[in-house]
């Protein structure tokens, strides 16, 4: 009887401290899931205030061409989110004719970047709500990981 019982006891405080452990592991996973969508979002916004500061530019230094809208290429892993770097959206430039401008060609088009205001701004407001989700989600398993440890206390 006394051995049945201790085996209990063994058992239950088994489960107990595994629980725990996944508890913790589960709660860590969660940081760095959080973490990896906030860090991910704000290069996301630094890429379209990149893109936006460069509406006009009609002659990127390193490509001589007028600027390439650029964006993230991502990764979902288990993780989060993997950055796998920035890419150049390969959209047509926009073709003006003015014959008179000192950009035009010899047919008398120049080229603006390939960037859409309004898409750049919504673009911007869904990364700005994305962010703030991280973030909450952050503070969120921030509490669940505070509430746990005074439970276990």
């Amino acid at each position: 009887m006394i051995r049945i019982i201790l085996i209990l006891i063994v058992a239950v405080s088994s489960q107990f401290f595994m629980s725990q452990k996944l508890l913790a592991q589960s709660l860590d996973d969660a940081f760095i899931v959080n973490t990896s969508g906030v860090l991910t979002q704000r290069m996301k916004m630094t890429i379209i205030a990149q893109n936006l500061a460069n509406l006009m530019t009609l002659k990127d230094e390193e490509t001589g061409l007028p600027y390439q809208k650029k964006y993230l290429a991502l990764e979902a892993v288990k993780t989060g989110v993997k950055v796998k770097g920035v890419e150049r959206s390969t959209e047509p430039f926009g073709r003006y004719f003015d014959p008179a401008a000192p950009q035009a060609d010899e047919n008398g088009y120049f080229y603006l970047p390939n960037i859409d205001l309004p898409t750049e701004m919504v673009n911007l407001k869904h990364t700005e709500a994305m962010f703030e989700a991280n973030v909450n989600a952050f503070k969120l398993t921030k509490t669940m990981y505070q509430t746990a440890t005074d439970l276990m206390k």
